[in-house]
């Protein structure tokens, strides 16, 4: 089982946020307890779409695919996070957040996700970073997508409509990008249809202007540790490939010899443990990073239904 950590061995430099959404609880009720657990929040109805959001605090909102209106009140919605630094003070407030949604009767139904936002400004070799990140997708989307499954093995209703496989899209198009082109950007989030998009597992829509790359696949979870975890494997994630851990020839060639094991993998739905602990030991920066990442990823296979 996951541990919680008090830092995940991330540096300063690496900003991230997070998105927790639920339902059976009203969100007067989320408030009143973040208050009186001195949680810095503020209620804000549709605050994304607010120009002057700063996102010093702790947002609490509606959701469209999660919110209803009952007794005339909000019931269901998110806690957006605010702008997060791998420190102590960053997962005391998620874990004051979780449980106080916990005391609260709080659920996790299957529309809910677990959105992670992270700041790519410090990316220094662009191209060398989405060519592999997109090639590694391509192979391991699979693992990765039971991996953010995170408490149980469940295959979130929503996913289809706002955190698609890409798979598809990548596996015959991915190769054929030139990444040293100028307009490789383009090319590599457009086949014809643009992807990476809100409605991807992956959104890289606010790249160009923001730098920020989101991870759409998590589902929904109330348990402060798989949240932890699926922030630390992205992280992670993220380190490795600026660290250029990966050989993108080794990628390009892995895809050309097995597309139809790929393909046969993404149509069935199946996954590769050893795929899996390849993937999780090139990222890992601990022993107790690699516990974690296994750990989660088993507990959702141990939960999958033949």
């Amino acid at each position: 089982m996951s541990s919680y950590r008090k830092t995940i061995g991330i540096a300063s430099e690496y900003l991230f946020g997070t998105e927790l959404e639920f339902t059976g609880v009203y969100l007067s009720e989320v408030c009143k307890v973040l208050k009186e657990k001195s949680v810095p929040y503020r209620f804000a109805l549709n605050h994304k779409s607010r120009g002057f959001t700063k996102y010093d605090e702790w947002y609490v909102d509606i959701d469209s695919t999660v919110t209803k209106k009952v007794n005339g009140e909000f019931f269901g919605g998110e806690v957006s996070s605010r702008i997060l630094y791998d420190e102590k003070k960053t997962w005391l407030e998620l874990r004051y957040i979780c449980e106080s949604l916990k005391e609260l009767g709080a659920t996790i139904n299957d529309t809910c996700s677990n959105h992670i936002w992270v700041n790519l400004s410090n990316i220094k070799n662009e191209r060398y970073f989405f060519e592999v990140l997109a090639k590694i997708i391509t192979i391991y989307e699979m693992e990765i997508e039971h991996f953010y499954m995170g408490d149980a093995y469940r295959k979130r209703e929503s996913s289809y409509d706002y955190a698609r496989s890409l798979t598809g899209h990548l596996l015959n198009h991915i190769n054929n990008v030139d990444f040293n082109k100028p307009d490789y950007f383009y090319k590599f989030i457009n086949d014809g249809t643009t992807f990476f998009t809100v409605r991807d597992g992956v959104n890289l829509q606010k790249y160009q202007n923001r730098k920020m790359i989101e991870i759409r696949y998590p589902n929904g979870s109330i348990n402060e540790s798989t949240i932890q975890n699926n922030i630390n494997f992205t992280l992670k994630l993220i380190l490795a490939i600026v660290g250029e851990l990966f050989d993108p020839s080794e990628l390009t060639n892995i895809i050309n010899k097995d597309k139809e094991i790929i393909f046969n993998k993404w149509i069935f739905n199946e996954t590769s443990l050893e795929n899996f602990e390849y993937l999780a030991k090139t990222i890992s920066r601990s022993a107790e990073d690699l516990n974690d990442f296994m750990s989660q990823y088993e507990k959702v296979l141990a939960t999958k239904k033949l």
